[in-house]
């Protein structure tokens, strides 16, 4: 799945990368194994990830799957059996690295739209939630299926209840059951659910809103996820030295002057 028109970039071994003007897409490409994660396929995300987030022309990115799914979790044979064998410094070290991932998606200053195809479950789940938006198609399937492996959410501790609530965040941990794109969407798991065949299309036109948007945005994310840690107090305080460094950008300056001559601002994201 790539954005029509766009141009593919790097192939890495188990992802792809394509770019189009501002837009990044990373598209998991181990459909054999409908996207499983493995040490590989994190090695590859990460330099996709990093490679997105460092190149200042994108200002958006895709995450979604090729083939039948976005990601069917951890792959037993290569990501989950080998940890048992692990030292406890070998294993805090493998999932300290994995939370990084996360932390990196959460944390950049682009927005980062989850394109939900199929599976997302157990790890392809955690993925999908560290996103900032998440657009499924009818289809698709999401769930923490880690319970059923004997075993804990990872990210999804954190982001579910601050989705959903804590009860149902809960449920959700503790069942493991898989959620349908309806249900998923009226707990707030997802914010939109598109037919399958306009999936790409929809996270495209997303993704071409947000990153023909001023700096503000990655400010309004980064400010959000910190708010998170603050007291009313704090917050408050925070946004006073934030809305100051916004009046002095740029793209400020060019709101005021298209408001002045009544037409559309062209923002460049400075």
């Amino acid at each position: 799945m790539e954005h029509r028109g766009a141009k593919r970039v790097k192939d890495l071994e188990t992802i792809i990368v394509s770019k189009e003007t501002s837009i990044a897409t990373i598209t998991l490409n181990r459909p054999e194994k409908l996207n499983a994660l493995s040490p590989d396929v994190m090695a590859d995300f990460d330099e996709a990830l990093d490679d997105a987030i460092r190149d200042k022309s994108i200002r958006a990115v895709i995450i979604t799957g090729a083939g039948k799914s976005f990601s069917a979790g951890g792959d037993v044979k290569e990501d989950l059996d080998p940890l048992r064998i692990l030292s406890p410094d070998e294993f805090n070290s493998y999932l300290r690295n994995a939370m990084e991932s996360f932390k990196r998606m959460m944390y950049a200053d682009k927005p980062i739209i989850a394109a939900i195809n199929g599976y997302a479950v157990g790890a392809g789940m955690e993925l999908a939630l560290a996103c900032d938006i998440r657009i499924a198609a009818e289809d698709a399937k999401m769930g923490e299926f880690f319970v059923k492996m004997g075993i804990a959410p990872d990210i999804g501790l954190y982001i579910l209840p601050r989705l959903v609530g804590l009860g149902r965040a809960k449920s959700i941990a503790m069942l493991g059951e898989a959620i349908n794109a309806t249900d998923a969407q009226k707990m707030g798991l997802v914010d939109m659910v598109v037919p399958p065949d306009k999936l790409i299309s929809s996270a495209e036109e997303l993704a071409r809103k947000l990153a023909s948007g001023p700096k503000a945005i990655g400010i309004i994310k980064k400010a959000i996820m910190d708010s998170l840690t603050m007291s009313l107090e704090q917050a408050l305080e925070y946004t006073i030295l934030l809305q100051y460094q916004l009046f002095h950008t740029e793209d400020h300056q060019e709101a005021i002057k298209a408001f002045l001559e009544k037409r559309s601002p062209a923002f460049k994201g400075k």
